[in-house]
């Protein structure tokens, strides 16, 4: 909460401060060139305060952030000082200043969501990246946790042979295998119910399931490719 309010009041900062020279310097009688600059140096500053809001949560959002606040601080910078330009020449026109200024703030517009659009794309990779890791990482770490576990030599044996076919999976994956890979991961945690219970055939044969499903798993990637 605290640190809401002091956002807050840094953001207000400029714009008190900004309107007290403009109303203390030049009054309130101004052409309508003035008070589209006034308006378009305003609405500059509230989409960079306002840019966060577009920049999609996930472990790269950071950089995302980073990316969509420099494209707007940029425009902001440029806005202003177009602006003040046209806030002192005081044209008697519209015109210009109207063109100019709109002319600016559609090439930030279509650079702002070319880049949310590049993040979102990012993002979506880098989400598809880590479930694919950690389906490798949490299957491969239960079935070393079996290993320890089970006595029997033969079961023993099944169950390292599916280790070392989910150890040399493919990491990338996708949708059509999704499935699959939660019915993998399902059956490992039954495998490790198993093991505890010290049955040795039952081990066995769900090691067996699993690396058929495993298998199969790695023949539709391959024929996805």
């Amino acid at each position: 909460m605290k640190k809401n309010v002091l956002s807050t009041i840094v953001y207000l900062v400029f714009l008190i401060i900004f309107n007290l020279i403009f109303y203390m310097l030049g009054g309130t009688e101004h052409p309508a060139s003035v008070w589209i600059s006034y308006v378009f140096i305003h609405i500059a500053y509230l989409l960079l305060v306002c840019t966060t809001l577009f920049v999609r949560k996930g472990s790269n959002a950071a950089l995302f952030g980073m990316t969509l606040n420099s494209i707007s601080g940029v425009y902001f910078v440029v806005e202003l000082i177009v602006g003040i330009i046209f806030i002192k020449v005081a044209s008697e026109s519209y015109k210009a200043p109207l063109i100019v200024q709109a002319v600016i703030a559609a090439v930030y517009v279509v650079f702002l969501i070319a880049n949310i659009q590049a993040n979102d794309s990012t993002a979506d990779s880098v989400e598809r990246h880590e479930l694919e890791v950690k389906y490798l990482k949490e299957a491969a770490m239960i079935l070393k946790e079996v290993m320890g576990m089970v006595d029997d030599k033969t079961a023993n044996k099944k169950v390292e042979k599916v280790y070392d076919l989910i150890q040399s999976s493919p990491a990338k994956s996708n949708r059509n295998v999704a499935d699959l890979e939660f019915q993998i991961i399902s059956e490992i945690e039954q495998l490790r119910m198993i093991a505890s219970g010290g049955d040795a055939e039952a081990v066995g044969m769900c090691a067996d399931k699993i690396y058929r499903l495993a298998g199969e798993r790695n023949r539709q990637l391959k024929l996805g490719n």
